[in-house]
């Protein structure tokens, strides 16, 4: 892939030319592939994660990682993110988001941005299922994921106190509004 400025790990195309301007570098990378039968899946209060591609496969640029809220689910109370940025595409039901603006229902084929530092939280508040990706940029907080799904499938439903104090380990902290 090619971008401008001083990549790390990359060389310069062009370097030495003109006055800098429009050098080019390049990053060697590898094809990330994560087939269907290698997707994690993980349970979670209220639903699953499924680690659609996680920072290993993506050199830690991004991770996706697909939700399923059962109906009438909490899938994260309001919180913020300190470390990353967090994309979300509705892909069936609808998902309410929690934002400083208020509550905002987003159906299936809808999407929203969540810049780095802007609260926000969501909820499954139908009678039927949702599921959705989130992408996270860079990658790393799907590891969250993991820790959390860690505690479900060992029968304990985290406290809200429990979360908060995993996710100071991921940059995230609690949003009171």
């Amino acid at each position: 892939m090619a971008g401008s400025g001083g990549s790390a790990g990359g060389s310069p195309v062009g370097a030495g030319e003109g006055s800098g301007r429009g050098d080019h570098w390049f990053v060697a990378m590898t094809l990330g592939i994560r087939r269907a039968e290698d997707v994690e899946r993980l349970p979670a209060v209220g639903g699953w994660y499924s680690i659609r591609l996680a920072g290993t496969d993506t050199g830690g640029r991004l991770a996706v990682v697909e939700l399923t809220l059962d109906a009438g689910a909490l899938g994260a109370a309001p919180h913020v993110h300190h470390g990353h940025e967090e994309d979300f595409v509705v892909l069936d039901g609808e998902i309410t988001f929690d934002t400083a603006d208020g509550g905002l229902a987003v159906g299936a084929g809808g999407s929203l941005a969540v810049p780095r530092g802007t609260p926000h939280g969501f909820r499954n508040d139908t009678a039927l299922p949702a599921r959705c990706l989130m992408v996270f940029t860079p990658a790393g907080y799907e590891d969250y994921f993991r820790e959390v799904s860690r505690m479900v499938a060992a029968g304990h439903e985290p406290t809200a106190d429990e979360l908060d104090a995993l996710r100071v380990g991921f940059q995230t902290t609690r949003w009171e509004g």
